[in-house]
């Protein structure tokens, strides 16, 4: 299917996974979690590309509907607060965080539905940042290549793009089409990546208080807004993705701690704190044949708060496990 065809009919959006390959031009000391940084620099770098009234703020602009930044980053006029993005940040959480002349990063950023249309409005904005710099020393860097997951889940990834040699061609990109769930399934562990940010009851669960449904909500909020924000058939979707009962599924295990982690809001002028767990948990219980469809996916789009930072990943350690 290609991605301009009608998907009013489909269960989910499609989604493509891109791997930038970053070369320092510097010395770069990005912080402890870079998902802020580089997300700040893919802001600034499309906001200075393609803005053209050249207003302080985007609030009240005319062009904010067709604006490619406004419709990657901003929430659209009316809309609940907590829409998602159509875009996230996917960062290899054993990547270092100095750079030296050289050396090479990946960066991986995962567009959703209509935005993937976008990506070369991206690949431009990182080249701009690459020139402005990154990190507290402004160090620069340079775009090596950009690579698509050729089908989600893969891990088998081919060029798409490289400046100067290779100009850029869109893929097709389908819906997501998750495996057969693993035979024998009756024990699924689950590695938290990247901080994960769950509420109950308007309040940030931590370690001690963690229970599976706390999991299986914000997994299935995640899957319903990105569906519905989209236009997806949400029959369908409930469909293809269905929730298990509460008592079929049982939290076996968990290795659970809180991950401190403090960003400075350039918007807010101030600092914010965005901890959450990090971890394993394990799963277990008849309902995992009926939840798998679900866990899989969510691998592709994280879930909880702040998943455009990249917060919110996390791998299903059975058969295809996710990688960066």
């Amino acid at each position: 299917m290609d991605i301009l065809s009608p998907m009013s009919s489909l269960a989910f959006p499609a989604l493509m996974r891109l791997r930038f390959c970053l070369r320092a031009l510097d010395t770069i000391q990005l912080p402890a979690y870079a998902g802020s940084t580089w997300r700040g620099l893919l802001g600034h770098g499309l906001r200075g590309s393609v803005c053209v009234t050249g207003a302080p703020s985007c609030d009240g602009c005319l062009l904010s509907g067709t604006c490619v930044y406004s419709t990657l980053f901003e929430i659209p006029a009316g809309a609940p607060a907590n829409t998602p993005h159509p875009f996230l940040l996917e960062l290899d959480p054993e990547a270092p965080s100095r750079l030296v002349p050289g050396e090479e990063y990946a960066l991986g950023i995962t567009l959703i539905g209509s935005a993937i249309t976008q990506a070369p409005y991206l690949i431009h904005a990182l080249i701009q940042a690459g020139e402005q710099g990154a990190g507290a020393s402004r160090g620069r860097f340079s775009l090596v290549r950009v690579e698509a997951e050729s089908r989600l889940g893969s891990d088998v990834w081919t060029t798409l793009h490289v400046p100067g040699r290779i100009p850029y061609q869109a893929p097709s990109v389908g819906e997501p089409d998750p495996p057969p769930a693993p035979l024998g399934t009756d024990v699924l562990r689950l590695h938290l990546l990247t901080p994960l940010r769950i509420k109950r009851a308007g309040r940030l669960v931590g370690a001690r208080e963690f229970v599976v449904d706390d999991l299986l909500k914000a997994l299935q909020r995640r899957l319903h807004a990105l569906a519905i924000t989209h236009g997806m058939d949400l029959g369908r979707h409930i469909a293809r993705y269905p929730q298990p009962g509460p008592a079929t599924v049982r939290l076996s295990a968990s290795r659970l701690r809180w991950f401190d982690w403090t960003r400075y809001s350039s918007r807010q002028h101030r600092q914010m704190q965005f901890g959450g767990l990090l971890g394993e948990l394990e799963l277990e219980g008849e309902g995992l044949e009926t939840l798998w469809p679900s866990l899989w996916l969510g691998q592709w789009t994280h879930l909880g708060k702040a998943s455009a930072f990249g917060l919110g990943a996390y791998g299903v350690m059975t058969g295809v496990v996710k990688s960066f």
